[in-house]
Order: C-alpha cells, then structure tokens, then sequence
C-alpha cells in the first residue's frame, strides 16, 4: 500500500519538533536567577544546590592558577581543607581563616593591591608601600603565646559550632603551618566560599584589652577595583559578627570599627572580614574563645538570614572554574 505524504504537514511537524528539542535543551541549562541584597539585586546562577557535588568531607583544596588573581600568590603550595555539616544543613560555606601561620611568610612580598597602587594605611606594612608582607608572624600575647597558636585554637572551636548550625567550613589553615600567603588564602575563599572571616588579635601596644573589633575599609580603597563592588558586603558582614559579639557579652572596641587597608579586602570579591578580637592583654582561655565563638556564630546567622536569600548561589566549576 503507498502512502501519499503531506509535504505541508511533515514540514510543520519537523518544525514542531525541532522547537520542542531546543525548549528541553533550554530547560537543562543553568538557569539565571535574581538574588535580592539589602543594597540591590545581583544575577547568579543556581548551577546546584548541594555543595557536596563539588567537594567530599575533608577534601583538600589548592589553589587554582585559574582563578582570578591568583598569579598575583608567592606562597601558594598549601591547601586548604573543606568540612561538610552532617545535619541540617544550609548549603553555605563559611571560610574561617586562622591569622598567620605560615612558615617564611614574612620573608616574601606581595602586591598591596591587584592595580599595583600603594597601601593607603599603615599596619603590619606601612601606609606608601607598594608590596606588603605575604603573611605575617604575628604578634605574641604578655603571657607569651604565640597568636598565631590562638588563631588556629580558635579557628577550630568555630568550625565545630558552624558545623552544628548547619554551615559548611573551608578552614583555610587546619594545621599550624599552611603554605598560602594571604592572597592565596583570599583567592581560595573568593571562588570556594560564600563568606570569608580571618581571625586576629590587635598589637596595639596596649596594657589592657580593649576588646574586639572588625576591619573596615578606608575610603580610599572603596574607590579600587575589586573593592568598589562589594565593601559594603564586606562592611556588612563585619557589623553583623561586632553585633554577634556584643549580644554575647564580648567586649567591643569603641564604635567597633577600625578602617585599615589589608590584602585581604583588597583581593576580595565575596563579603570578607578581618576580625581583631582583641589585643596583647585578652584572656584566650578556652572559656573565653569558646564565648567568641558563640558571638561569631551568632553574627554569621544575622548576616545571612539579612543578607543570602538563596544559597547557594555559585557558579562554580570544581576543577578549574570560578564563581
């Protein structure tokens, strides 16, 4: 039997069904979507929804030389090490950065800022440099504790309260030397974390402690790129952690604020904050950080319930890719 075929019909079908493959096509593909800020509205890409898709409990994460500024590293053997929470969890990674901590890092030097420009302040390094130390020694507490020993202590007791709420942590230095200078450190955090939080103590020379504090930035470098994009989610997030802090009964250093230029604001592009929590003379007893701790904690919950209304929202590619 022979069929007569409709030249006009098999064309519309043909056409039917090319548009129909190219709508599920469409369909697989990552999807733009809008996340509100309190400052505006961002487009970010909602690739997943399961951090554990991209790295397993434990993992090892180096460097990527991939990675936006992260040519501009000198001490980038290290890793870092990231930590899954086994309940309730958020599907946000919180970068806890233990200060210092890395042998020979003050023997090397690294840009100041990504465009070559001079420091505006002074600090470790002082304000006109054009290359600041790649990572400190830090500073040794009256009773002569390294702070570098106290950074990782306390590093470690806010992973496991982080954990417990539900936050995954990339512990930028899990060990007490970690070959990642601060840009380094700043980089991994920028295309692995949704917040980054360095830990310090303040050398100020004081005879009594003063209480804690967060790094805000000058205002001359809100000016820089890539700082001009996100200070205020820095800014943001370091009043959140004073406010955390405060609530918990920790002492705050006067309005809780101290503009400094550091490397780490000046490489960061995800809301980042050094926190001094407290200088030469604070008790850092395991009591007492275990009080910061609940106070960091707490700031981190403001910060995103404020802040991230969809986490996670990160374009990111494990192996080689960025956010």
């Amino acid at each position: 039997m022979k069929y007569k075929i409709n030249k006009k019909t098999n064309k519309k079908t043909i056409t039917f069904l090319l548009m129909l493959f190219l709508l599920l096509i469409a369909c697989c593909q990552d999807v733009s979507v809008q996340a509100t800020t309190k400052k505006g509205v961002r487009n970010v890409s909602a690739k997943t929804t399961d951090t554990s898709s991209f790295y397993r409990n434990k993992e090892k994460i180096y460097l990527d030389s991939s990675w936006k500024y992260a040519d501009h590293a000198k001490i980038a053997s290290g890793y870092a090490v990231m930590y899954t929470a086994k309940k309730n969890r958020k599907d946000i990674v919180i970068a806890v950065n233990a200060g210092h901590g890395t042998k020979g890092g003050s023997s090397v030097k690294t840009l100041c800022h990504p465009d070559g420009s001079p420091k505006l302040t002074g600090g470790t390094t002082q304000a006109g440099a054009i290359q600041a130390v790649a990572v400190s020694d830090g500073m040794t507490f009256r009773d002569g504790t390294a702070e570098r020993d106290v950074t990782l202590r306390m590093g470690k007791i806010l992973k496991k309260k982080l954990l417990a709420e539900g936050y995954d942590v990339l512990m930028v230095r899990d060990g007490k030397d970690v070959q990642l200078d601060n840009i380094a450190r700043t980089v991994i955090c920028n295309n692995v974390a949704d917040c980054h939080i360095a830990l310090h103590w303040d050398s100020d020379g004081l005879r009594y402690d003063k209480g804690a504090f967060a790094i805000s930035v000058p205002k001359g470098l809100k000016k820089k790129k890539p700082v001009s994009s996100y200070w205020e989610q820095h800014e943001a997030l370091g009043a959140a952690l004073v406010k955390g802090l405060r609530s918990n009964g920790v002492k705050i250093s006067g309005t809780g604020a101290t503009a400094i230029d550091l490397t780490q604001t000046s490489y960061s592009t995800i809301p980042s904050a050094d926190m001094e929590l407290g200088n030469q003379c604070s008790d850092h007893s395991d009591r007492k950080l275990e009080v910061l701790a609940d106070g960091l904690v707490q700031g981190v919950n403001k910060y995103v319930k404020k802040h991230i209304k969809i986490a996670p929202l990160r374009d990111y590619k494990k192996n080689g890719g960025s956010k």
